[in-house]
């Protein structure tokens, strides 16, 4: 097992690393560290199954902060030749759930690619990783080792992670995202959705808090290569609600959305 893993597995437990941390506490967890560990799960559930299965979408909850602390996970699955969604959760030690999560999977078919009509969203203009040099600050987020920080590698390919508005960067894991196991791109997908609105804020981190309650990732095909790509927008709206959208993009073009409901508080 690797020493530097943002989480280790023994069992149904997983213990997370310093580099498993978010920005808001340093007792809580990265929600692309939840969201990474529910992809790995769906596709292991489904390995064993007959057919060729892609997770469509992966809507995950987060009720409370999840812990730096040892988690059990739960999967149980719903039947469908076709369809299935896996129910998943993570439980901390007084079995109260830290996070829960619906992965719908589908059933990969012989259908052949339709022609797309118009341009894909971040597909072309877009400058490569290796044409990337400034690593994503994130607006003065606090500097210590976290999933934002130390976990992942994170690249300004457009707009500004300085200032407020739109932003789009490229993200991989800096390390094995789980210790027995290889990153599949579904998982590196799915950590990097929940980064849209570190990237695209629309508050100063010094004077507000806004932290996501949820997370939607859309996927109508695996992304390919090491490197996702993220173009992000938030609105806050009076009252303290925001939301973030970002497109899902590789080296080949657009390949889903992700989808981000915020709490804005000042702090």
């Amino acid at each position: 097992m690797p020493e530097n893993a943002i989480l280790r597995r023994d069992g149904d437990r997983v213990q997370p690393s310093e580099h498993a941390a978010g920005p808001w506490r340093e007792d809580a967890q990265h929600g692309g560290v939840p969201a990474a560990l529910m992809a790995a799960l769906a596709e292991e559930a489904m390995a064993e199954e007959t057919g060729d299965w892609q997770l469509l979408r992966l809507s995950l909850e987060l009720p409370r902060p999840v812990p730096m602390e040892e988690l059990r996970y739960r999967v149980r699955a719903e039947g469908g030749r076709s369809v299935r969604r896996l129910r998943l959760s993570l439980l901390d030690a007084d079995e109260r759930v830290a996070a829960e999560a619906v992965a719908l999977m589908h059933r990969r078919g012989d259908v052949q690619a339709v022609p797309a009509f118009g341009a894909e969203p971040a597909a072309t203009e877009v400058p490569p990783p290796e044409a990337c040099s400034k690593r994503a600050g994130f607006g003065g987020m606090p500097d210590r080792p976290a999933f934002h920080a130390t976990g992942m590698q994170i690249l300004v390919a457009g707009g500004s992670d300085d200032s407020p508005g739109p932003a789009t960067a490229w993200l991989r894991p800096a390390m094995p995202l789980i210790g027995d196991r290889a990153d599949s791109p579904t998982m590196r997908a799915c950590a990097a959705s929940d980064f849209g609105n570190g990237l695209s804020w629309e508050t100063p981190f010094a004077d507000y808090a806004f932290a996501n309650s949820d997370l939607t990732v859309f996927m109508r095909r695996p992304p390919e290569g090491e490197w996702v790509g993220l173009e992000a927008h938030t609105r806050v709206e009076p009252g303290g609600i925001g939301q973030t959208r970002s497109t899902l993009f590789d080296g080949r073009g657009a390949f889903g959305m992700a989808v981000q409901n915020l709490l804005v508080f000042r702090r």
